[in-house]
């Protein structure tokens, strides 16, 4: 009897130890998790960035057929966002000296618009390095016109420019010496706009891209036509506020324009949008 109630005894305490050392074990995994340190998480935050553009300019920045802006200039800044995860753009329409603006005031970061680096807002501006594509300007004039081929051909006519164009600069030191002059016609409209004042007869002539000529004439069938040699080409870039944090941006844009560049897809991206590739010099 003795000997049963001392198993029955030392059964219990038995138990009981087993059930101790079970809760200290679960309490020290516990404690043992609890102060681990919390594991770094792999992300980095977005940062959305305010982009200038005409959206007016086709092929290169202009709203489709659903109202939905694309092009060149955006779509290769959309591959860039694509291919960083923490950079987020958001497209403002504007013309380019209201981007430029912008700039300085702080209310836009990008000014995507065929930027070609100019000197006189290197003040104030930074600019992307890599090329995004080299421009092909020749003269549009109306289709039936076979009086102008030239630059020449252009004094005493009438001529549309933007303000801001890298030809208009050319053919006004051209004015310095010529007799008769050309008559600069400044406008600020889109591309459409201005071949129309072509085709109306309201100006003769006009420098634009030969991509957007002919795209004028395939698409939206204006009564236009490229002529002459190729007066102007120039390599196009993304123009940024000069600071720090923006040359920072520049930099991975620079980055991912390389990448794109050595993979074939920006080669790909300009024969999608320009008709060929335009991401090598023009002659």
């Amino acid at each position: 009897m003795n000997l049963l109630k001392d198993r029955k005894k030392y059964g219990s305490l038995f138990l009981a130890f087993l059930l101790i050392m079970g809760l200290a074990i679960t309490t020290g995994c516990g404690l043992s998790e609890n102060n681990k340190p919390e594991a770094k998480k792999d992300t980095k935050e977005v940062k959305t960035y305010q982009v200038a553009t005409r959206g007016t300019f086709r092929p290169f920045t202009y709203m489709d057929e659903k109202d939905q802006l694309t092009g060149y200039d955006i779509e290769l800044l959309r591959e860039v966002q694509k291919r960083n995860p923490d950079i987020k753009f958001e497209f403002k329409t504007m013309s380019v000296d209201a981007g430029f603006l912008g700039l300085e005031s702080g209310q836009v970061d990008i000014v995507a618009n065929q930027i070609v680096a100019n000197p006189k807002r290197a003040d104030k501006s930074i600019f992307t390095k890599e090329v995004n594509n080299y421009t092909s300007r020749k003269l549009a004039v109306k289709g039936d016109r076979t009086d102008i081929t030239t630059i020449d051909d252009l004094r005493g006519k009438k001529v549309a420019v933007t303000s801001s164009s890298e030809v208009t600069r050319q053919l006004q030191k051209y004015n310095e010496t010529a007799d008769p002059k050309i008559e600069l016609v400044y406008t600020d409209k889109g591309t459409t706009e201005t071949l129309n004042l072509v085709t109306t007869g309201r100006v003769d002539a006009s420098p634009t891209y030969e991509v957007a000529i002919d795209e004028a004439k395939n698409t939206l069938g204006l009564d236009i036509k490229a002529v002459g040699p190729t007066i102007a080409s120039d390599a196009t870039c993304y123009a940024l506020r000069k600071d720090e944090s923006s040359q920072a941006l520049a930099d991975r844009i620079d980055a991912t324009i390389k990448e794109m560049r050595a993979d074939g897809s920006l080669k790909k991206l300009s024969e999608n949008f320009l008709g060929k590739d335009y991401t090598v010099p023009q002659m």
